[in-house]
């Protein structure tokens, strides 16, 4: 089983030659001075929507404005002309790698960049950014060192019965594995510190919700959960697979990351 560096160690000097190449080029055009919180956007074909996901985005942030990087992973749209129209920045990869990558990638900015929180929404606006402003507060109050919005403890209107069975089945799962009671283990709205992102190793290119969650309850991060309201995507197809092909993927990947932090390679 192969097992990555944590990622404050690839963020100084990047293995992947890919990973490299998009953070110099990004980290050459910003000005890393008093980044404090850093919102990661990982997005692929998402011009359409991404529009009305930055213009919800907070102003101020634990009271300073968010660093706002839309990683285009590998998109054949405007995507980067369109994040950067709307106030982000935009660190684009030639190829298309998979979301897992693109979060990576998103991290490892952030950990260069010197920030204390990163933040994470997906781009295709069936999370509201403005739910970052609780998530915040659990961080920057000293009461976790990850925590998660939640469909289960708010709600939902996307209307699919096998995801949302799949999302009680995982949720259960990755409860048992970890001993950390969690209720959705695949929101696409988190919050972490870049104290604990450093600790982790992380290699999914796809499937990788499951991962960051497994590697932070085995890092020993404090987790919380709060509710959201979680909509029908802004506009576009979602990339994912079938329901039974993510179901096989995502199990997958999970029980993949609780072998390597259980038994390869605990920290």
């Amino acid at each position: 089983m192969r097992v990555t560096r944590p990622l404050a160690i690839d963020a100084r000097d990047p293995l992947d030659p890919i990973d490299r190449f998009a953070l110099d080029r990004l980290l050459s055009n910003v000005d890393g001075n008093d980044v404090r919180v850093v919102v990661v956007i990982p997005a692929y074909n998402e011009a359409e929507a991404l529009p009305a996901v930055l213009a919800t985005m907070p102003g101020r942030l634990d009271g300073v404005a968010p660093t706002v990087i839309v990683v285009s992973d590998g998109s054949t749209d405007q995507t980067c002309k369109v994040a950067i129209a709307n106030g982000a920045l935009c660190c684009e990869t030639p190829i298309n790698r998979g979301q897992g990558a693109a979060l990576r990638l998103g991290y490892l900015a952030a950990l260069r960049l010197g920030a204390t929180y990163i933040c994470v929404v997906d781009a295709d606006g069936q999370w509201s950014p403005e739910g970052l402003v609780t998530g915040l507060t659990y961080l920057t109050s000293g009461r976790a060192d990850f925590v998660q919005g939640s469909r289960v403890l708010g709600s939902t209107v996307v209307g699919d019965p096998l995801r949302d069975l799949g999302v009680k089945v995982f949720a259960t799962l990755i409860s048992r594995l970890t001993g950390v009671p969690v209720t959705d283990t695949s929101s696409g709205l988190r919050l972490f510190t870049t104290a604990l992102a450093g600790k982790l190793r992380l290699d999914q290119p796809q499937y990788q919700s499951s991962e960051l969650l497994i590697s932070a309850a085995f890092a020993g991060a404090r987790i919380q959960e709060f509710p959201v309201h979680m909509v029908k995507r802004l506009a576009g197809q979602s990339k994912k697979a079938t329901n039974l092909l993510y179901g096989w993927y995502y199990g997958r990947a999970a029980l993949r990351t609780y072998l390597r932090e259980r038994w390869i390679a605990p920290s």
